[in-house]
């Protein structure tokens, strides 16, 4: 199954875990939740911690 993004969620608030939120920013275009463009996303909020969660 091909994971397709959910144009409705663009951002951390909307995640419920990083996996899910590594998961949107890798297959969705125009997510606005990697602020810095290091490719980890919601680093303040949930994928905190020196491996990005």
């Amino acid at each position: 199954m091909v994971f397709r993004g959910d144009y409705r969620r663009k951002h951390c608030s909307q995640m419920s875990s990083c996996s899910e939120a590594k998961q949107f920013l890798n297959n969705c275009p125009g997510m606005e939740m990697d602020g810095d463009g290091d490719g980890i996303p919601c680093e303040q909020q949930l994928c905190t911690g020196p491996f990005g969660g």
